[in-house]
Formats: C-alpha cells, structure tokens, sequence
C-alpha cells in the first residue's frame, strides 16, 4: 500500500506538452471570399507538467482510492521554437461562439442584437494576439465583457487554458487492485458519476485506466482503455507493435483511425454523435462537453479524417508518426515508458445569413486553431529501476539458481563417485568411514556408536 501510494503522490516521469498554433495568413482573402484561409504552424511551445494527487482517501470496503490531480505547468524555453510573445493571427472564437450560439437559438431578436454588437465593437473574424495570452494568461475580450451582464460565464477573460494551472479536472476513485489485480488503476467514478451527460449510452459510460497504469499481462491485450475528462469520453488503443523504449520491452498499443469514426467504421461509435447528428469521420463533437462551444476535437492536421475537413483549409499535412496517439506499457507491470496524447481544436465557422458578419460565408468550415502533443518518456533513473525490476534481478535469480542446482548436483555426483570407488575397493575403509562422519550426523545413536568404535 505504501509504494503504491508513494507512485500516487508523485507521477516519476517527465510530462511535457508541446502546443502548436495555427496563423492565418490571409485574412483579407478569406473576408473576400477569394481564397481558402492558408494556414502557417507555429511552434512547438513547450511546457513541463507537473502532477500531483491531493486528497487521497483510501476506500478499503471496495479496494479503491479517491483524490484529485493538481497540474501546473511551466514554460521550458530551451524546448521551445519561438517564445510566448509570438504573435499569432488565430480565429476570433468568442464572436464566433456568439454567432453560433444565436444560429442555435434561431430568433430574429437575437440575430439583430448580435448584429448590433458586432458592429458597435467593430468584431473581426480574426485576431492578434501573444501566445501567452491564449494558453495561459488570456486576454480581455469586450464581447466577453457584455455577455457577463446577461448570463454566468466561468471566465472572465478567453484563452485555451485560462485558469487551468495549478488547478484540477475533478475528484477520481479508481480500484487499487488489492482485490484483484486486473482492476488496478480502473476507474470507478469521476465526480461521483458513473456516466457523463455529453454522450448517449453506452458512450456515456465512465471506464478505462486513470492513465498512471494498466494490469499487468504476460501477453499482450487486443486494446487498453483510457477515460479523458477533457472530452468527457473514454479512449480504446489497439495492440500494433512490441517496441523498445532505453532496452525496454513494451507492447505499443495507438488510438487509429476507428477511434475518432462516426459509426461507419465502426457501428459503436453511432452513440458519440449527439441527437444522432453525426459529423464526417475523423471529428468528435465536445460542444455539450465544453459549454457548448462549437468545438470538434481531431487528430493533429486531421489525421484519419474526412477529407471535407482539410478541403476548407490549407496547409494541412498529416504524418502518422508525428500525429497519431499511442502508449507504450511494459506488460509485466503495466506501466507505460512512452506516451504521447496528441489532439487538435477546430471550431465550426458557418455561414449565418441572419447576421451580416457572417452572411458572406458559403460553406461550412472547420477551422483548426492549435493541437497538442502531451509526451512522457522514463528518463534514466526509471529506466534504471525498471532494469533492475525486469532484467538484474530475474537474471541474478537465474544465476543464482544454476549455482545452487549446480552446487547440489556436485555433491551427490561426488557421493556417487565414493561409493562406486569404495565398492571397487579403490579407497581405504578408514577414509570412506572418516567422510561418513560428516553424512551419518543425526543418524540413530547405534550408528553413532559404530562409527565412533571404527574411528579409534
């Protein structure tokens, strides 16, 4: 129990999250309609993750343990292609959260007073802004500012991650595995739920590892389950291939191109498309998970996906080893060596004729704004450790038992060897009774006696 809580306490290996930005460059041309929006990447801009459970009750009535995970980030310039005062000239999300809000609602008061708004505050499809006001710090925003007056808002200002250091994503209880061992880091509830609001059943249903580790496993398994509370949904990654991480064996399971499907691949995924409206494959709707933002999550660059997501944009290119998702876990313990998360935001940008600043748009598109890649690889000494666990310590075993099995066959060969010679009358009798003194100890007292008359 305490190793275990002591791996609870502090994750022991390095986390690291690169972001990755989106800069349009010709915002005139799409305002014009004459071209696609050209899409430039920035970065990566590179964070370490630090994590750490609080709270920690252990349930002893049903094998489980509850806390929460505080995460704090801090910016590694050393890792970083450019610096946090970049300036990147992204997609104005809360005027396009508005607007597609009021699509939403469909009343003509509320498409005249977004209107009205917009134009008072002179709103542009697009902004400039620094990086570090759209992770981290965030930025104020007058739309924000008026929504305040009418309705609860969670923020005050907009940025992806505005308020999310030093904060956590809610109370977990996963089985400890004292139980049974195939349950260990399995998710019980989050938030007290079992289910989530966002997803129709059985895509609802709260299940998968925690994310620290897995159960153990000689062989490997067809697929390993991750819950992620960011998108509110559990994650399958399919078996692909043994791998080595440091001279480390692991199995390396990835999330393909079923995972993120609509249903036609794959029927089971059918309950992921809210109100049994579907999008194209390869796109995953968080909106009833994000405040119902206009957000689909993807893989970076669309990876997998329909090809009517990259068709309203330019300067996509996905690379299956730069953008795909996996885990690699060492099957004796279950715990992963490597791993890198990687997903992109889009925010729907349609057209919405009720409103003048959006009346011009003719197709929908899917706009990406930035996409991440959270990394984990055991440094040195977790490789050491592992090493020992895996390979120093079964080998010393090994050897260990060769010379004892060995050191045990030469002294009944060597029995043998004596009482053949002694048979063939090749050793003196006195000699032979003399090495019989050392195997008749704790005999029966008449064979003591004999052996001590025959010694004199």
């Amino acid at each position: 129990m305490q190793e275990f809580l002591t791996f609870y306490l502090d994750v022991p290996v390095p986390i690291y999250i690169h972001f990755y930005f989106f800069n349009v460059t010709n915002c005139e041309e799409i305002w014009d309609l004459t071209n696609k929006p050209v899409l430039e990447e920035l970065g990566p801009y590179t964070f370490r993750e630090s994590r750490e459970k609080v709270n920690i009750t252990w349930n002893d009535d049903n094998s489980t343990v509850s806390y929460r995970q505080i995460r704090r980030w801090f910016f590694q310039p050393d890792r970083t292609n450019g610096s946090l005062d970049d300036v990147v000239t992204t997609l104005n999300v809360p005027m396009v959260a508005a607007a597609m809000a009021g699509k939403q609602m469909n009343e003509d008061m509320v498409f005249f007073t977004l209107e009205e708004i917009f134009a008072q505050l002179n709103s542009s499809w697009f902004v400039e802004k620094k990086v570090r006001e759209l992770l981290f710090e965030g930025y104020d925003d007058k739309l924000m500012q008026i929504a305040k007056r009418f309705m609860h808002l969670p923020y005050d200002k907009f940025g992806w991650f505005y308020k999310r250091n030093d904060t956590d994503d809610g109370e977990i209880t996963a089985y400890t595995g004292a139980s049974d061992i195939q349950m260990v880091d399995e998710i019980d509830n989050w938030n007290g739920l079992k289910s989530v609001a966002a997803f129709e059943p059985p895509c609802n249903m709260i299940n998968g590892s925690a994310g620290d580790m897995w159960p153990p496993s000689k062989q490997h398994r067809d697929q390993v389950t991750l819950f992620v509370s960011d998108i509110c949904r559990s994650l399958s990654f399919t078996y692909l291939a043994d791998v080595e991480v440091s001279g480390i064996k692991a199995y390396r399971y990835w999330s393909d191109d079923k995972q993120l499907d609509n249903g036609e691949k794959d029927p089971n995924n059918r309950c992921f498309c809210p109100e049994g409206i579907c999008l194209p494959a390869g796109g995953l709707n968080v909106s009833s998970c994000k405040f119902d933002a206009p957000a689909v999550v993807s893989y970076p660059h669309f990876l997998f996906a329909d090809s009517v997501y990259s068709q309203g944009v330019i300067g996509m290119k996905p690379n299956p080893q730069e953008h795909r998702m996996y885990l690699d876990i060492v099957p004796e313990m279950g715990v992963p060596v490597g791993v890198a998360a990687r997903m992109q935001i889009n925010i729907v940008f349609d057209p919405i004729p009720n409103i003048t600043q959006f009346e011009n748009i003719t197709n929908r598109i899917y706009f990406p704004v930035l996409w991440f890649s959270e990394t984990a690889e055991a440094g040195e000494d977790i490789v050491s450790q592992l090493k020992l666990v895996l390979n120093t310590i079964p080998l010393i075993t090994n050897v260990l038992s060769f010379f004892l099995v060995s050191l045990g066959g030469f002294f009944v060969l060597s029995a043998f060897v004596l009482a053949i010679l002694y048979a063939l009358g090749k050793l003196p009798s006195k000699l032979v009774l003399k090495n019989r003194k050392y195997f008749i100890q704790g005999r029966s007292e008449v064979k003591l006696e004999m052996r001590n008359k025959y010694l004199e």
